[in-house]
């Protein structure tokens, strides 16, 4: 480092070494993507200057570019100046992305009290998927972060399209497991996760193969934009039987001595199957608790406790669909 105390423009290259997360970066590559609930750590490392302990070395962070409803919150606050005390080795900023619009940003790094010009300038980009994506599990709207209901028995299509001025036009972007299926769980995925993709006006569309599917379970997925390597949040994929019609009838029964009650049925049928429908969470009308699941033969009654009364429903998460 120098030992020249005279400031000049190249001092921020001589004097101070930028890292993001714990990560070394120079300063001609020191950019910041982040996604909404991103939390990214700044830190300027000056460990050997010779500006340490000087009073008039207090350092701040600035907007050069971009403003407080950016959807960004800092800690220290922007424009607060630290000093770069004797014992001291590096500063750091943490920078928290809010669920806010998509937005550019530019940030610098400076010594106001020092006469110093300011830091290279530091790019950045706050990028909301939602705003730039147009997602759909067949024909549902799904996001990044989110969740989706893959059917024991059948094929689905996921599909991503960049909205009118997306930003995210024409770049790479891949699918990935964010957290892969059991083996037991059969789902086949097309074109092969982790390919480069380009993401066209048209769209890109992958294919889930759940035909052989007969286990119910959990997996999630989510995109990497490949230029700036910037991973979404999962979309978590719950695969059942998630998409049913019903058969309703009732009973009368008999309990010695003089209990006499109407006993209620449900049956369920997978619509992309036709099989019955086992576990599948069965709720009395006016409740969102699960009050059984269906059996292996698809079915659930109500019993003496209910006394016959109220009506048995399941809803359908595929579709939000109440049958």
């Amino acid at each position: 480092m120098s030992n020249d105390p005279t400031p000049e423009s190249n001092t921020w290259l001589q004097e101070f070494m930028p890292f993001v997360n714990g990560q070394r970066v120079r300063w001609p590559d020191l950019k910041l993507n982040l996604l909404p609930g991103d939390v990214c750590t700044v830190t300027l490392d000056y460990e050997y200057s010779y500006l340490i302990g000087l009073p008039e070395r207090r350092i701040g962070l600035y907007y050069l570019a971009g403003d407080d409803e950016s959807g960004l919150v800092f800690e220290p606050p922007l424009e607060q100046l630290i000093d770069m005390a004797t014992g001291t080795t590096s500063v750091s900023w943490t920078i928290t992305a809010q669920n806010a619009p998509s937005t550019a940003f530019v940030l610098q790094f400076e010594l106001p009290l020092f006469g110093l010009p300011g830091s290279p300038p530091v790019l950045g980009t706050l990028w909301n998927l939602a705003q730039e994506l147009d997602i759909k599990f067949d024909e549902v709207d799904v996001a990044f972060p989110g969740s989706a209901f893959p059917c024991l028995g059948a094929k689905h299509k996921l599909t991503v399209r960049p909205k009118p001025s997306s930003r995210l036009l024409n770049k790479l972007i891949k699918l990935e497991w964010e957290n892969a299926p059991g083996a037991n769980l059969g789902v086949a995925i097309s074109p092969a996760l982790g390919t480069e993709e380009l993401l066209t006006q048209e769209g890109i569309t992958w294919e889930l193969d759940c035909l052989d599917s007969t286990q119910s379970g959990d997996f999630s997925l989510q995109i990497t934009l490949v230029e700036w390597g910037v991973t979404s949040s999962p979309l978590t994929m719950s695969l059942a039987h998630n998409l049913v019609t019903v058969e309703r009838w009732t009973t009368p029964e008999f309990r010695w001595p003089d209990i006499n009650w109407t006993q209620r049925h449900i049956r369920a049928t997978s619509v992309f199957s036709g099989k019955r429908a086992e576990r599948v969470p069965v709720n009395k009308a006016g409740s969102n608790q699960i009050y059984k699941r269906t059996n292996l033969l698809g079915e659930a009654a109500t019993d003496i406790a209910s006394q016959g009364g109220g009506r048995l429903e399941i809803l359908n998460r595929y579709d939000g669909t109440i049958v």
